[in-house]
């Protein structure tokens, strides 16, 4: 598992704290510590809950990705951005059916209610990724950050797939004709 700079900045400044406590141990009356400003984007604000983050990487290269991951809050909220590391841009979608047709839209907000699980996922709300670094390769994970309306982050590690969903699993070494016979 990867660190990202907020977590490794705070792994960093924990164990620097914990050595200048054991040079210090003996110390009486020490210094107070001056507070330190830690972006919070890594822990989720209180009562919501992130699951199933997945980035799926585009069939094409130069085309948009895609992310996709479930949410619930305890108390009504608004996203009003998500973010992926590793991606220059990023927009929130609905894919609706209108007269009989798909249609794809941004969108600049999707509200939350109280309990509900809203998933986002493939044929509704979902996550373009555009501008994708090559370091984002499946099989790895890229950190994902949803923007709440007032300011909250919350973050998690989503699992990179190959288009339509497949992992890298098959060896660089295989191959085809190996699967000569195989039903499908």
């Amino acid at each position: 598992m990867r660190l990202n700079s907020t977590s490794a900045a705070l792994c960093a400044a924990a164990c620097m704290s914990l050595a200048l406590a054991a040079c210090n141990s003996g110390t009486p009356d020490a210094e107070p510590t001056e507070a330190v400003d830690v972006p919070v984007a890594a822990d989720a604000p209180a009562g919501v809950s992130l699951s199933n983050a997945e980035v799926r990487m585009p069939a094409v290269t130069g085309r948009p990705g895609a992310a996709y991951f479930s949410i619930s809050s305890q108390e009504p909220r608004k996203i009003v951005g998500v973010s992926v590391m590793g991606a220059a841009t990023s927009e929130m979608h609905e894919t609706s059916e209108t007269g009989g047709a798909m249609t794809m839209a941004k969108v600049d907000e999707v509200s939350l209610q109280p309990g509900e699980l809203l998933s986002f996922q493939p044929g509704g709300y979902h996550v373009m990724l555009f501008d994708m670094d090559a370091t984002i390769a499946p099989g790895g994970t890229a950190d994902l950050t949803i923007t709440f309306d007032n300011g909250d982050k919350a973050s998690i590690p989503a699992r990179v797939v190959g288009a339509g969903g497949m992992d890298a699993m098959m060896p660089e070494d295989h191959d085809m004709a190996d699967m000569e016979g195989m039903e499908h």
